[in-house]
């Protein structure tokens, strides 16, 4: 799947923080259970079902239930 960047550039998927931040993606520690993942989410991404998320410790894209979500907390920029 493609996204659109701010300078109206396609990209096929982020592969480093770098491309999460062109692309406009917002940045968050999400809370499940007695874990925590530091990763950035498509702001128009419906995060109540399952979602594709950025994962900034692993540096790749992974796949998150929403409803098993305790806590969003977006990361200052």
């Amino acid at each position: 799947q493609a996204y659109q960047t701010k300078r109206n550039r396609t990209m096929k998927k982020p592969k480093t923080d770098n491309c999460c931040t062109e692309l406009g993606w917002i940045e968050y520690i999400i809370y499940i259970g007695n874990d925590d993942l530091h990763v950035s989410i498509c702001p128009c991404c419906d995060t109540d079902g399952t979602f594709r998320a950025f994962d900034h410790d692993e540096q790749e894209l992974i796949s998150i239930n929403g409803w098993l979500v305790d806590e969003f907390m977006v990361v200052p920029a």
